[in-house]
């Protein structure tokens, strides 16, 4: 009698984990409006520097319960009537003061662009962090509603954060997804009412949180053998 040994080789895969990238643009107002508003010029925007620099610290790849994997891509531009694109992790110092006036309209309608050009991957989650005062001098890029909308419909859900106190908020509203609720929230970036710039963690805090909600919309990436 012979006996046949048979030897399955198989391919063993870690559990399977749900990878749910999350693309993170930031859009800075630092036109004149913006830098005028904490002596001397351009002081505030140092500020929000800061703010945007302890985001992007907080914006770490980790997993969420063990079961899924946070991949964050983080990127950006500054503008007043014109935009400087590129702010990656380590290009956020080179933001500086540009003044002159502010086309919020213009910087949505790039942001959308840029956004759609370099995506971490094509079902990665889409969000806007915009810091603005909501002032305009100008709308030669269709208006902010347009421009809001346009990106809205590529799916990039957009947070207003208001540089500090002083703004519009009419135009914060409007820049927002909807909810405005959630996605505008009395969100800002630096309190200068304490006569010193205090940068506001917990609007971070609470704007990576909802970030973090949308995980479940992240589809599988499948392990091929």
């Amino acid at each position: 009698m012979f006996f046949f040994c048979v030897c399955v080789c198989a391919c063993v895969l870690p559990p399977e984990k749900n990878e749910c990238p999350i693309d993170v643009y930031f859009t800075i107002d630092t036109s004149e409006t913006i830098a005028l508003q904490e002596p001397p010029p351009g002081s505030l925007v140092e500020s929000i520097k800061k703010f945007t620099e302890e985001f992007v610290q907080r914006l770490d790849d980790a997993e969420f319960k063990g079961v899924v994997r946070l991949k964050w891509k983080i990127g950006g531009l500054h503008f007043s009537q014109t935009q400087r694109y590129g702010l990656g992790r380590q290009e956020l110092r080179k933001i500086s003061y540009l003044g002159k006036g502010t086309y919020i309209d213009c910087a949505l309608s790039n942001m959308t662009r840029k956004i759609l050009e370099s995506p971490l991957y094509p079902r990665a989650l889409r969000f806007a962090v915009v810091i603005t005062d909501g002032h305009v001098t100008g709308n030669p890029c269709k208006g902010i509603k347009e421009a809001a909308e346009k990106a809205r419909d590529e799916n990039i859900r957009i947070f207003v954060v208001a540089a500090s106190k002083n703004v519009d908020e009419t135009g914060l509203k409007e820049i927002a997804s909807s909810p405005s609720t959630v996605y505008r929230d009395n969100f800002m970036a630096v309190d200068l009412s304490q006569g010193k710039p205090l940068i506001q963690t917990d609007t971070i805090d609470r704007i990576i949180k909802t970030m973090v909600t949308h995980r479940q919309t992240c589809r599988d990436i499948k392990h091929d053998c």
